[in-house]
């Protein structure tokens, strides 16, 4: 199954490399988040291998947990979309009051 990054999600690796490169240095913020990617790239062979997202209770809404960031996808018939990253510290509630 083919993995789609949302405009959304995409955004906010671009935001996530720049804070990195800012807190530690461009290689290793680099690094990180090809990590990142890497790890997302693995759900087009195990599309099943996050959990399901348990503030929305959808088996079709995932993500995939490290220490600092969720990535939440969604299971789509043809393909995975990449939703969006957030920081695993951030409830998904603070981000939906922050989109208001």
């Amino acid at each position: 199954m083919k993995v789609i990054w949302s405009d959304e999600a995409i955004w906010m690796l671009v935001t996530l490399e720049g804070t990195l490169a800012q807190r530690y240095s461009p290689d290793k913020a680099a690094r990180i988040v090809e990590e990142l990617v890497r790890r997302v790239d693995r759900l087009e062979a195990h599309p099943h291998l996050g959990r399901v997202v348990p503030e929305y209770g959808q088996w079709q809404l995932r993500e995939l947990i490290d220490r600092w960031n969720r990535v939440l996808y969604r299971l789509g018939p043809d393909a995975i979309e990449v939703v969006t990253i957030v920081p695993t510290r951030m409830p998904l509630d603070e981000r939906d009051d922050r989109d208001e």
